[in-house]
């Protein structure tokens, strides 16, 4: 929905000259007509613009240019800076394209239309009036320019081929209504939005499809003309098909589906701004990659299909400065019929029917394949789309590169691996043709098997900005979500983006659940819930549906409608659905609204668009099938088929009242688009009934139905219904689904209605028809035979449909001809009846069509041989005959002949009789040698036989043999040899017979017997030779193999000998195969006789083979058999003899060894098993060199004859290599598989099996005999194998092993690491061979990695500690814990840990862990030492753990435990006062202290004063006493008993001098007096440490006593006095101190002034002993002042002097605290309110800053505090700031001067939060600015950048970056990427992007400038194409630190080495030095430091 602020509510009607209506014709109007026609148009445009348009003159008509218009584009976008992907943005980007794209149409159009350009600026002004209503409209005008963006497209298209456009009238009419209906589109939506905005006040919203969706759909007929148009025009009368018929088959074969698919025409649907826009780098990569495919996946509801609807969109814009063709389509799962494979293609198809105007090829082929369509199968047609769509990509190429976008991939139809075959396809097209690349979504990753496939998985991570956009957007309405403050907002959206783990649609309908909530209590009850415990997609989707009412008969109707629907319904439809009462068998009009009830029964669930009723989501509509399938609330599908089924058949039943006769024409399809659009729902009920019936339990299978009498007396009985299925699917579905549909649809007519009915007599028609159209006669005369029976049944008795149908019937069968009776003659033989019989009736008895049938109908009869019938119909037809013609006319004559010969047909001149005797005594009247006889007696005894009557089938075999013997033998027979091959018969059934019951040696007897007989014989006769040859075959089957070869001989002989070379060559064959099965059956057993006989066999045969001129298999197999012969008696040189004579025959080069050696021709397999057998008798005879020569020449034989995976060369090889290893020839070896491994690389492939193989043997040869390159060989495999994977491949394991060994001995330290990361994580990750890893592996494994990581990298501690716990970790799941390694890796991981303070507790764990399992386990593998060393380490462990602040008791109190055992220990061993034991007590103490017990302090104390004594009277040595008193004057300090020491001096002093104790002796020390002063060195040192100061003298120290006591007796005195004099006494008496020195009296007289003064002045400080110094600067400042100085004055000045007197002493710390004090103490006492302090305030804030301050004072101070210094000063300047606000001073109005000088000071102090504040004002008025320049306001949007990325919140940078992009996006499309000012800001966008760590960005951003350096700008002559060296160098070297920062490449590397590489050799560069001596980004070295001074964000040292 379009919405227009300021606009009422309503759509106003259309006036008639608003809206233009559209021609119904398709016929194009004539020029002259056309041209006036748009002349009318303009005059009209121009009239209504000046009366209309406020801000439109006559002047901005005539005036506007393309320029002036691109210019105003340029102004919008550096005054609105709109975010790239918003609405304003898009509509910007899409008026451009819009504007540019009629310009270029006006301009081609300017030749034969004079007025285009003024029709052009006519477009432009109303454009720009659109434009004006400024980016508040933008959404609304985000609908408005998306409809002209696509129109631009459009004309685009037209654009290709400028020839074209005026080639002929025809086409010149077309393009110029084109450009009138796009000038009246824009007029009325430019008017008709101003409009809108006059009339009211308020936002309205409207459809813009429904109220221009009529001229947008005119513009696309007007287009479709114009195009088909350029098709006639180009194909001339060469075209077999129109194009308009093409578009219409390539299009849906549903109805309504085209109507789906072509609302993408009219506006575009919404999607949230800002959104998808960051997959354009993703896009871009992309489409420079050499990817054929762009697989992007995630699971449901993730975004896909809208970034496959935004790549679309982007794609029409160039991309890396590439125009693109894209092909589009999405495949949605409520359309099942339309996401075939098939589909798919004719879809792509369509598009590139648009695209590929003039291409006679592809339109050829588009052709051919519409042909097949009608009669090939859909497997057959679909190979002819794929043909097609090949054809059209190849002309494609001749333009622009091809992006073919699909969306929903897992939606395709058809097979389970539909999707592949579909990915594979357009993969292979894409790998085949460089410029065609494919992008799909789905919710698997795919896997093809063609192209190079990028896969792309959508996460969180990506959509994170997306979601946060999204669900602010769905949350705006909903007042308990806008009411809350923006903070709020913003965290209940993070919220939810967290929750939803990157999927919209959860995020979607959980606002949806949320937005439920009625109170705000509820709402936040909610939202924590789904915080807290999210729920998932499906659950959500549940919850959802839920909430609607599925017992309401309207929802649960109209979610069975929608789930079995064939396709989205659209509104109307589903009305009509409801209405229908198939109760009461009428139709109820329902009044209310059906686009509120449908909402109303499933609200949000549903989406109605243009006019169309669609599930929200495709889960949706998945969760309710799940839903129908369980019956759970819905009915279940099947009930649900058989609903829809019934209320489609009545809605046809009440709708199709008219009732005709039945037609043989099909319906007239104007007439059925009439019917059709007369009643909503008619069109889908006709077409889908029927498949709904066939998925409805009434359909049991395709014959069998289960109809009630409620489906009977609702079906419908009109002949209307069939007529309009055979239109619907006739025309619009694939032949074969047609035929399939129809016949069921007759089927469920015969079971429904009566038989004999008119519409069923109308479905055989329509059935009979369709089968005609498939050329299949037989099937379409089947359907005509019963039509016409049903006609003549139901229609009278002559009918011309009947008669159409039997005359049909005939033609198709005429043809067809039998010689029995069959069906369809009985089916001829009546419709030739009833076809006589009708022309009999129309015409008379004697007409020449009766006579013509009379004829076919004897001539029928005669085919079948039934005579009488016959003779009946000549007779009557000589009859006729007489009667037309006469009698003896020619006529009459033929009639006659044809009468005779049927006559002589039927003289039969013996009957069929029953035999009357039985058949033996019928054969024992017979002579025996009866040939009829025999052949009797064998059929019978065959007979016997399969009745299992063996004994009688025997007896007559043998009755035969034995009579058959005799006759043969009888001297006085006459038979010949008739009788011989007679009785062979009889022998072979006989053996036959015997073989069947496996009785083989009777058999093989008989074939003795028989063969013995007629060894001898010899006949002229081939028929008997014959038989012996089955008899020698008999043998040879049954094992008789020797005399089977001499039978098979004999018969060879006999048939050379007669030259009868057939069966020679046969026999030859059968006596080399049988000699061969006898070599291999002899057995050592065999007897010597055995052998010799079969050996001379052998001899013949191979002498007879090799006499022959031709080298066969069979001379192969003869060879071959002797040969082995002689190998296995070890005769070898009989059998090197024998295999040399072979060969001279066989294979004689390889004996010669001369010239190139190949294989035989036909006998290669056979010819390498001779020669290798020559080999090895070679061998056998010790003739090793003979040998070798063989093998080597068979092997070369096969290397230049074989392909690699042949398996003669693999035998050659393998023998070869099997040669050389025996005799140890390792080099040769070598050799060998080098020359394999070329062959293998080179042909099968780098990571084949083979390869991969051999190279493991060249790396184990090499290394194992000593050859170098071995790990060359290993290498290769890893890089194979891994393609840089961090996992190793399982094969390359072995390899990996051996370079990790070898690096490590060679050093290669850095490659070492890499080998040790790959294998660390396969063994880590425990993928494929982690098996192959043995502890011993492991541990060597992980000392190296530690080793080189440690001492070669210089890894950090984080490195070492988390490979060390990955060691530990997966020690402990690998090999168990009572593993010793498990055991030494957790001693590891505890060494490592105690390396750093955070991980001290872990060590401890570690360490206990193993005490405790070596305690518990014996392990003779961990020493006595370790465990010692263990022990030690635990001690200092505990120490470091107790060093904390959060530590347990526990840990303390075994703390304290283990350092006191070690402290007596010292002491005992080295006593009280030495340093080791004295720093082991420390220890203790802190650990007593750290227990925080009421005692520990008491403990302290006392251990203390225990040790000073003892060292007091124990020690002697002075030097031992001065360093005890240091050390332990450290004790006392660091336990924080500074006071306590100080007394316990002061009371040992005391008692010491004079050995009395004082009177504040609270610790009961006492010491005796002693005379020896050498325990004096120890109280010195003591107090030393723990005063901080050296010891005074004791005559110092009286002097001064008494001056000190008069000042402090005055200043006790004024103690009762008021607060400002004691201030005075104290300040008097703290300047004598401080001369003095005496710092400890001063602190005292500090503390209790200080007490006294601020309970009159409080003072606010971080420390009170800040606030000392506050008030000791205070104190300084009175003492010399004049008295009565005003506290709230003289604290400004005081504290300003003494913040830079230590800053500059370089105590920027104190400073910086005493400045914030000071600051509390003002701002309390409003100080700053006063005028003459502010100043003061300015100067103190300059301070904290920095400002005029020594810098070499100032660098000094470390970071964190010149933060913080610059904190306090932000927080000055803007007391002060607030002054000046206070004072409504408007700083927008002051001059640009003062601003400037203002936020330079602002900038200096680093105030970022007020320079923002000031800037940000600046910033939001660029709007009102009128006379800011362009310039002006890209420096100011510069500064708030910088200001704003300088604040504190890490949102604020965020802010800063996202600003900092939109100004760089806007400058690009404006000035273009090269401008000197757009460099400026992408190079600050890259430094912001490099400081807040998004390194990737920031080498994107430079990547991008360089390739526009190269490649050029956007091709606009008003932009830069052209930067100097100085600039492109610095880009390259911006983009090397990106390289370093980031530690490799955002892409490919040669994607950047490529880049540099074009940029030296660009003609402005190469000449110079610095670009020749550049190195290109290959050889950059990833370890090297980045320059941190390059490339980061830098603040401006003057923000002026």
């Amino acid at each position: 929905m379009a919405r227009v602020n300021g606009t009422s509510n309503g759509v106003l009607s259309h006036t008639d000259d608003r809206h233009a209506t559209a021609p119904t014709s398709s016929m194009s109007l004539s020029t002259e007509h056309q041209t006036t026609e748009l002349h009318e148009s303009i005059t009209v445009t121009r009239r209504k613009f000046l009366a209309e348009l406020e801000d439109v003159q006559e002047s901005d008509i005539h005036e506007i240019t393309i320029d002036g218009f691109l210019d105003f584009i340029e102004r919008q976008r550096l005054t609105y800076m709109p975010h790239r992907g918003s609405h304003w943005d898009k509509v910007l980007k899409w008026a451009e394209f819009f504007a540019l794209q009629i310009s270029g149409y006006a301009t081609a159009l300017e030749c034969f239309v004079p007025e285009s350009k003024t029709a052009a600026r006519l477009i432009w002004t109303a454009s720009l009036s659109l434009l004006r209503l400024g980016p508040e409209n933008a959404q609304a005008l985000t609908t408005t320019f998306g409809v002209f963006y696509r129109l631009g497209l459009s004309i685009s298209m037209l654009l290709q081929d400028n020839v074209l456009l005026s080639a002929d009238n025809g086409i010149r009419s077309e393009v110029n209504q084109i450009l009138n209906t796009l000038l009246i589109l824009v007029r009325e939506v430019s008017l008709f939005y101003n409009m809108k905005l006059r009339t009211s006040m308020t936002g309205s919203s409207f459809d813009f499809n429904a109220v221009f969706g009529p001229q947008i759909a005119y513009f696309h007929k007007r287009k479709n003309y114009a195009v088909d148009a350029m098709w006639e025009y180009s194909l001339g009368k060469e075209a077999t098909v129109e194009t308009r018929s093409l578009r219409k088959w390539l299009g849906s074969g549903k109805s309504g589906i085209n109507k789906v698919h072509g609302a993408d025409d009219m506006a575009p649907a919404s999607r949230d701004e800002y959104t998808c826009e960051w997959l354009q780098s993703h896009l871009l990569a992309f489409s420079r990659s050499q990817d054929d495919v762009l697989a992007i996946y995630g699971p449901g509801g993730c975004g896909k299909s809208v970034l496959a609807s935004w790549i679309t969109e982007r794609l029409q814009r160039p991309l890396g400065k590439k125009s693109y063709v894209t092909l589009f389509c999405v495949m949605e799962s409520d359309t099942p019929g339309e996401a075939t494979v098939s589909a798919v293609v004719k879809r792509l198809l369509r598009q590139l029917l648009e695209i590929n105007v003039g291409d006679r090829k592809f339109h050829d082929s588009l052709a051919g394949a519409y042909r097949a369509s009608m009669t090939r199968s859909a497997g057959d047609v679909q190979k002819k789309l794929w043909s097609c769509l090949e054809a059209g990509l190849q002309h494609v190429q001749e333009k622009n590169p091809i992006m073919i976008v699909i969306d929903n991939l897992e939606a395709v139809q058809g097979s389970r691996n539909a999707a592949k075959l579909l990915l594979n396809e357009l993969g292979s097209l894409a790998a085949k043709y460089s410029h065609v690349q494919i992008i799909t979504t789905g919710r698997e990753r795919p896997l093809p098997d063609e192209g190079r496939t990028r896969s792309f998985e959508i996460t969180s991570g990506h959509t994170h900005e997306d979601l946060r956009i999204v669900i602010d957007h769905r949350l705006q309405d909903y007042k308990h979500f806008y009411s809350r403050s923006e903070h709020a907002r913003e965290h209940v959206v993070e919220q939810l983006v967290h929750a939803a783990k990157g999927n919209f649609l959860w995020a979607i309908l959980t606002t949806m659940l949320l937005k439920r909530e009625g109170s705000e209590e509820g709402f936040t009850k909610a939202l924590k819930s789904t915080k807290e415990a999210p729920i998932s997609l499906e659950d959500t989707i549940v919850k959802l549906i839920s909430l609607i009412d599925l017992t309401k008969s309207d929802t649960n109707l109209i979610l069975t409608f929608l789930l079995v629907a064939d396709r989205p319904l659209s509104t109307m439809e589903l009305k009509c659905l409801l209405q229908i009462d198939l109760a009461k068998k009428y139709s109820v009009e329902r009044k209310s609204d059906i686009v509120q009830d449908i909402k109303g029964a499933l609200g949000s669930l549903v989406v109605v668009r243009d006019g169309f009723v669609r599930f929200y989501h495709p889960l949706i509509r998945t969760q309710f099938l799940k839903m129908q399938e369980e019956g759970k609330k819905l009915p279940q599908r099947s009930a649900a088929q058989t609903e829809m089924t019934k209320r489609l058949l009545a809605y046809c039943n009440f709708t199709i009242t008219r009732s005709d006769e039945p037609t043989v024409d099909p319906f007239a399809r104007t007439e059925a688009r009439k019917i059709f659009s007369a009643h909503a729902l008619l069109q889908y009920a006709v077409r889908n009934w029927i498949v709904h019936f066939r998925s409805s339990p009434m359909c049991q299978n395709v014959d069998s139905f289960q109809l009630d009498e409620n489906f009977r007396a609702i079906f419908p009985s009109t002949t209307q219904l069939p007529l309009l299925e055979w239109v619907c699917w006739g025309s619009e579905s694939a032949r074969q689904e047609a035929t399939e549909i129809m016949e069921l649809s007759l089927r469920i007519r015969k079971a429904a209605l009566s038989e004999q009915h008119t519409s069923i007599l109308q479905s055989y028609i329509i059935c009979g028809n369709i089968w005609k159209e498939n050329t299949t006669a037989t099937k379409a005369a089947n359907y005509f035979y019963h039509a016409s029976l049903i006609g003549q049944q139901v229609l009278r008795q002559y009918h011309s449909v009947t008669a159409a149908c039997t005359t049909t019937f005939l033609k198709f069968t005429e043809t067809i001809t039998t010689s029995s009776r069959t069906e369809l003659v009985t089916q001829k033989e009546k419709m030739l009846l009833y076809t006589i019989d009708l022309y009999r009736h129309q015409h008379g008895r004697t007409h020449d069509l009766v006579i013509r049938h009379y004829k076919a109908l004897a001539q029928l009869y005669v085919d079948i041989r039934e005579e009488h019938k016959a003779e009946s119909v000549w007779r009557e037809l000589r009859e006729i005959t007489i009667v037309r013609f006469g009698k003896g006319s020619r006529e009459e004559t033929s009639v006659s002949e044809n009468l005779t010969i049927v006559l002589k047909k039927g003289d039969k001149k013996t009957d069929v009789v029953e035999y009357e005797q039985g058949i033996f005594d019928f054969i024992t009247e017979l002579d025996v040698w009866d040939i009829r006889r025999i052949k009797m007696t064998l059929e019978l005894a065959l007979s016997y036989d399969t009745r299992s009557e063996l004994l009688m089938a025997e007896e007559l075999f043998v009755f035969l043999w034995r009579r058959l013997m005799e006759e043969c033998h009888h001297a006085h027979h006459h038979h010949g040899v008739e009788i011989h091959i007679r009785l062979l018969e009889v022998i072979i059934e006989y053996t036959r017979f015997l073989r069947r019951h496996h009785r083989h040696e009777e058999a093989s007897n008989v074939l003795i017997c028989i063969w013995s007989e007629y060894e001898e014989y010899d006949f002229e006769s081939e028929e008997l030779f014959l038989q012996l040859k089955v008899i020698g075959e008999l043998m040879r089957a049954v094992q008789l193999l020797s005399v089977a070869v001499l039978v098979f001989k004999k018969c060879l002989s006999w048939f050379k000998s007669r030259s009868i070379q057939k069966h020679a060559r046969s026999c030859e064959v059968l006596v080399s195969e049988t000699t061969a099965e006898i070599t291999t059956t002899i057995v050592t057993t065999t007897s010597k006789s055995t052998i010799t006989r079969t050996e001379t066999i052998m001899k013949e045969t191979f002498e007879s083979a090799l006499s022959r001129t031709t080298v066969t298999a069979e001379t192969i197999s003869v060879c071959h058999a002797l040969i082995t012969h002689h190998m296995k008696l070890e005769q070898w040189s009989t059998a090197i003899e024998v295999t040399k004579r072979s060969l001279m025959v066989i294979w004689k080069s390889i004996l010669t060894g001369s010239g190139t050696i190949a294989l035989p021709k036909d006998c290669g397999i056979g010819a390498i098993d001779i020669a290798i057998s020559l080999a090895i008798c070679h061998r056998r005879s010790g003739h090793v060199h003979e040998a070798g020569e063989i093998y080597v020449r068979i092997y070369r034989a096969c290397r230049n004859s074989c392909r690699l995976d042949d398996e003669r060369l693999i035998k050659a090889q393998e023998a070869l290599i099997e040669f050389y290893e025996e005799h140890r020839y390792w080099h040769k070896v070598i050799e060998v598989h080098r020359e394999l491994l070329d062959e293998y690389r080179t042909h099968l492939g780098p990571n084949h099996r083979l390869t991969i193989h051999t190279l493991y043997i060249l790396g184990s040869l090499c290394a194992d005999h000593g050859f170098d390159h071995a790990h060359h060989f290993h290498e290769e495999i890893i890089s194979v194998l891994n393609h840089g994977s961090h996992i190793c491949h399982a094969d390359a394991l072995d390899a990996m092993f051996y370079m990790c060994r070898y690096h490590y001995e060679s050093g290669h330290w850095h490659k070492l690491q890499g080998v040790c990361k790959i294998l660390w994580e396969t063994w880590k990750g425990r993928h494929r061979g982690h098996d192959k890893f043995t502890v011993e592996v492991v541990e060597v494994l992980y000392f190296r990695y530690r080793y080189v990581l440690e001492h070669h990298h210089h890894s950090e501690f984080s490195v070492l500690h988390a490979l060390t716990l990955e060691y530990r970790n997966t020690c402990l799941a690998v090999f168990g814990v009572a593993m010793a390694i498990t055991v030494k890796a957790l001693i590891e991981l505890a060494h490592i840990c105690m390396r750093s303070e955070k991980h001290i507790h872990e060590a401890v764990s570690c360490y206990e862990e193993v005490i405790t399992h070596t305690k518990t386990t014996k392990m003779t593998t961990i020493s006595t030492t370790t465990i010692t060393s263990i022990t030690q380490r635990l001690t200092e462990a505990y120490l470091a753990v107790c060093s904390h602040e959060s530590v347990s008791v526990t840990t303390i109190e075994r703390a304290i435990k283990v350092v006191t055992e070690r402290y007596e220990y010292l002491r005992l061993t080295y006593g009280w006062a030495h340093t080791e034991t004295l720093v082991c007590l420390r220890e203790v103490l802190h650990l007593h202290l750290k227990m925080k017990k009421q005692e520990s302090s008491t403990i302290v104390m006392r251990m203390l004063q225990e040790v000073t004594i003892q060292i007091i009277l124990k020690e002697k040595h002075s030097y031992s006493l001065f360093e005890s008193g240091r050390t332990l004057g450290q004790s006392f300090v660091s336990c924080g008993m500074n006071s306590f020491a100080t007394e316990l001096i002061g009371e040992l002093r005391l008692q010491l001098v004079t050995g009395r104790p004082s009177g504040n002796n609270k610790h009961g020390l006492k010491i005796e007096k002693t005379s020896n002063t050498v325990c004096f060195v120890f109280l010195v040192a003591l107090e030393h440490v723990v005063r901080d100061a050296m010891a005074v003298g004791y005559s110092q120290v009286m002097a001064d006593y008494l001056t000190e006591s008069v000042l402090y007796e005055s200043y006790h005195r004024s103690l009762k006095s008021d607060t400002i004099i004691i201030v005075g006494h104290a300040a008097r008496l703290r300047a004598f101190l401080v001369r003095h020195q005496r710092h400890g009296q001063v602190a005292a007289l500090d503390h209790q002034s200080y007490d006294i003064f601020v309970k009159q002045w409080p003072i606010h400080a971080q420390s009170r002993e800040i606030g000392l110094l506050f008030y000791v600067s205070l104190l300084t400042e009175i003492g010399d002042t004049v008295r009565n100085v005003q506290i709230e004055n003289i604290v400004c000045s005081s504290s300003l002097k003494k913040v830079n007197s230590l800053i500059e002493a370089g105590q920027a710390h104190k400073a910086y605290q005493l400045a914030e004090c000071a600051f509390n103490f003002i701002e309390h006492q409003r100080s700053y309110h006063i005028l003459q302090n502010v100043p003061a305030g300015f100067k103190l804030s300059a301070l904290m800053a920095g400002h005029h301050v020594d810098q070499s004072i100032f660098v000094k101070i470390d970071d964190k505090l010149r933060s913080q210094m610059l904190e306090l000063s932000r927080k000055i300047i803007r007391g002060v700031l607030q002054a000046c606000r206070d004072s409504k001073l408007d700083f927008v109005r002051l001059k640009l001067k003062e601003l400037d000088e203002l936020a330079g000071l602002l900038g200096k102090q680093q105030n970022h939060a007020d320079l923002e504040w000031i800037l940000e004002l600046l910033w939001k008025s660029r709007e009102v600015q009128k006379t800011w320049q362009p310039a002006t306001i890209i420096a100011i949007g510069r500064r708030f950048v910088q200001a704003r990325y300088l604040s504190a919140a890490k949102e604020r940078k965020s802010a800063a970056v996202r600003l900092c992009e939109d100004i760089c996006y806007n400058m690009r499309r404006a000035w273009g990427s090269l401008d000197p000012k757009t460099l400026e800001m992408s190079d600050l966008l890259s430094a912001l992007y490099t400081s807040m760590g998004h390194y990737r960005e920031a080498m994107d951003v430079h990547e991008n400038i360089l390739r526009l350096v190269v490649e050029g700008d956007d091709g606009d002559d008003r932009t830069r194409d052209e930067v100097d060296s100085r600039t492109a160098i610095e880009q390259v070297r911006l983009l090397k630190q990106s390289f370093l920062r980031l530690k490799g490449w955002s892409k490919s590397e040669d994607v950047y080495t490529e880049l540099v590489a074009e940029l030296k050799d660009m003609p402005a560069f190469r000449k110079e030095k610095t670009w020749k001596t550049l190195a290109l980004p290959g050889e950059w070295n990833v370890k090297e430091a980045p320059d941190e001074a390059l490339g980061r964000f830098v603040a401006p040292e003057d923000w002026g």
